[in-house]
């Protein structure tokens, strides 16, 4: 594995990581089932890639 796709892997672990970050607290530490975020990350990355593609 090179180093530049070690970096790729790195950077998306820790944008996943903060994902299932927001997942924990929602359910565990506020005790609110809150799905939001299972909504509106893949939103956002439709959003991203439409306006890439445009």
């Amino acid at each position: 594995m090179s180093l530049y796709a070690f970096i790729g892997a790195l950077e998306t672990g820790l944008v996943f990581a903060l994902v299932a970050l927001g997942s924990y607290l929602t359910f565990r530490v506020l005790d609110f089932p809150d799905l939001t975020i299972e909504g509106s990350f893949p939103l956002g990355g439709a959003v991203a890639a439409k306006l890439m593609v445009m």
